[in-house]
């Protein structure tokens, strides 16, 4: 009998752990086992892949973080506006905003703000720059140089940005990466038993083609993220059959454990097999799935990202 290509999913990325457990339950569907164990294991590992779902989204994209990259971006563009504005001024022949401009550019070169640092690094420079901007004698230059309103602007949208920072919070990041990795966890233990009462089932049924036919389709998919692992570590799957690895330091038995659903991976930019589904996705589509390598999708938030979310 055939049995499932075992192999370590603690070094799948995000979004290849996603998109591996999303083919797995069209592809079970599909089989339309109806013994009442199957059943039952099945319907966990659903309700759990919903929670890695949610979690998956959350790390990807978040409406906070996406308000405050485009708070950012406002505040750089208002920045950059003002200290050109300020520059204008020099050398122009105008001694009274010659004078003006000079003692202003004195303020910008001595705090140096950098618009592309990270997001909290930046607003502490531009915290001291507005606060020796905002001495009399310096609003008085900026308003010689007829800058008062952008000035004005600049600061509401560095306050915006502090505010939307402190809203979303350094802690809220970091409990969604600990909330994405916990529930690869249990999804991995769910996928583990449901498996494992599969294999035992193709070894026990009356009529084992159902089952060894779904594992022969299903370790068809699995071998396209073995070789995906396989390639980082160097590795060849050439020789692979009845579910064992061709490399040993990712052959590691999945039946039942609960050791091989850490999250986060390597980092690199290998491509993720992506199914296509249909007709939704977050763990409740039925149909036919086509695992093919593709891209693994960019995560959301765009810009001084900080905020500790995966890569996917």
């Amino acid at each position: 009998m055939n049995s499932l290509i075992k192999f370590s999913r603690k070094n799948l990325k995000n979004a290849q752990h996603f998109s591996l457990l999303e083919a797995f339950i069209a592809v079970y569907r599909e089989a339309g086992f109806t013994v009442a164990k199957l059943v039952a294991l099945f319907a966990l590992l659903v309700n759990r892949f919903a929670i890695e779902n949610n979690y998956y989204m959350r790390a990807r994209a978040s409406e906070v973080i996406a308000r405050r990259n485009a708070a950012d971006v406002l505040r750089d563009k208002l920045y950059t506006k003002l200290y050109a504005l300020v520059r204008v001024w020099l050398g122009s022949g105008n001694s009274i905003m010659e004078a003006a401009a000079t003692e202003l550019v004195k303020v910008f070169k001595l705090y140096a703000v950098n618009i592309s640092a990270q997001i909290d690094e930046e607003s502490g420079q531009l915290d001291n720059l507005i606060a020796d901007l905002s001495t009399q004698a310096n609003l008085a230059n900026i308003e010689t140089l007829g800058a008062t309103w952008l000035f004005e602007q600049m600061k509401a949208a560095h306050e915006e940005v502090k505010t939307i920072r402190l809203e979303q919070g350094q802690e809220e990041s970091e409990r969604v990466a600990g909330a994405l990795l916990a529930a690869r966890k249990a999804c991995d233990e769910a996928y583990d038993d449901l498996t494992a009462a599969i294999e035992a089932y193709a070894i026990v049924a009356d009529d084992p083609a159902p089952y060894e036919a779904f594992i022969k389709k299903w370790n068809g998919t699995l071998k396209i993220y073995q070789d995906i692992l396989n390639r980082k570590s160097g590795a060849s799957t050439a020789g692979t059959a009845n579910g064992n690895s061709g490399n040993g330091n990712e052959n590691h038995n999945q039946g039942g454990g609960t050791n091989e659903n850490q999250g986060g991976g390597t980092g690199d930019n290998t491509p993720s097999p992506t199914p296509t589904p249909t007709p939704d996705s977050g763990g409740d589509n039925t149909g036919t799935v086509t695992p093919t390598p593709d891209p693994d999708p960019t995560p959301g938030g765009g810009g001084q990202t900080d905020d500790g979310t995966d890569e996917s």
